[in-house]
């Protein structure tokens, strides 16, 4: 990646806020078999679990490769075809992107986060400027840039136990990404190409989800980090390391009951 290209990437971010202000967390606090959680926004905490220890975060990593490749401009309508070491990389995980296949980047983009196919991941971090070397400079250097040291990344979808971050720093990403209408769109998207959408959240039209992803491998759990529209205020929701995955789904429930409750004290 040229100096020029570096510069762009990192001026993107330069109006981004560093972090949240930090509150004391409400009397009342739920219980949750997640090891890690965060609930807050950019002026407050509402509640939080060991935030501050950066973990496995699995798929949720799709988050940031999505980012990095909009961050980039790179065009959307370009195609780019599933090759035989994208499928290899995805430790042939299950995908129904077919080596030889042909897609538009914005269809990758598509199957990332509402399928959460990791073909769709090798294909993207391969097809970006300067291949995988210069695609993970780019995570990092836009997750530097907003100050949100946790971070690390051994691969572009999350099959790498070297992907981790806290809870804190993913709380603030997704209320970063929430503000960006390409998120809000996926975030509600019940399916793509017949492939439903793995967050139950994202089919709940009772829930105004602004961004999010779930995760799960062996190393971190069932993982689930979303950006939800709480009254007037944009609350971010994370929980990693939960028991199971029907577990994740309440201790997401839990924490976004205590969200609304802490909130409607302070009003």
């Amino acid at each position: 990646m040229t100096v020029d290209r570096r510069r762009l990437l990192l001026g993107a971010l330069a109006g981004f806020a560093a972090g949240p202000a930090i509150a004391a967390p409400a009397s009342a606090s739920p219980r949750l078999t997640a090891r890690h959680a965060w609930a807050g926004d950019m002026n407050d905490t509402l509640f939080a679990v060991a935030p501050d220890t950066a973990v496995s975060i699995a798929s949720v990593s799709k988050l940031i490769t999505a980012w990095v490749v909009l961050s980039a401009d790179l065009p959307l309508d370009e195609r780019i075809r599933i090759v035989a070491d994208d499928a290899a990389r995805a430790q042939h995980t299950a995908s129904q992107l077919a080596v030889g296949s042909t897609h538009s980047r914005g269809q990758l983009l598509e199957w990332l986060l509402v399928a959460s196919d990791n073909r769709a991941a090798m294909a993207l971090s391969r097809s970006f400027p300067g291949g995988w070397p210069e695609f993970q400079y780019a995570m990092r250097a836009l997750l530097t840039q907003m100050q949100l040291f946790s971070f690390d990344f051994g691969d572009p979808s999350g099959l790498s136990p070297q992907n981790k971050a806290s809870a804190r720093d993913l709380g603030v990403l997704l209320l970063q990404l929430s503000q960006v209408p390409w998120f809000q769109q996926l975030a509600t998207r019940p399916a793509v190409g017949g492939k439903a959408n793995i967050n139950r959240f994202a089919h709940d039209r009772s829930v105004q989800l602004l961004s999010g992803k779930t995760g799960f491998t062996s190393a971190a759990g069932y993982c689930l980090a979303m950006a939800e529209r709480l009254g007037d205020r944009v609350v971010a929701l994370v929980v990693l390391n939960s028991r199971d995955k029907e577990a994740r789904a309440a201790d997401m429930n839990a924490l976004r009951r205590h969200a609304r409750e802490a909130l409607s004290r302070r009003e």
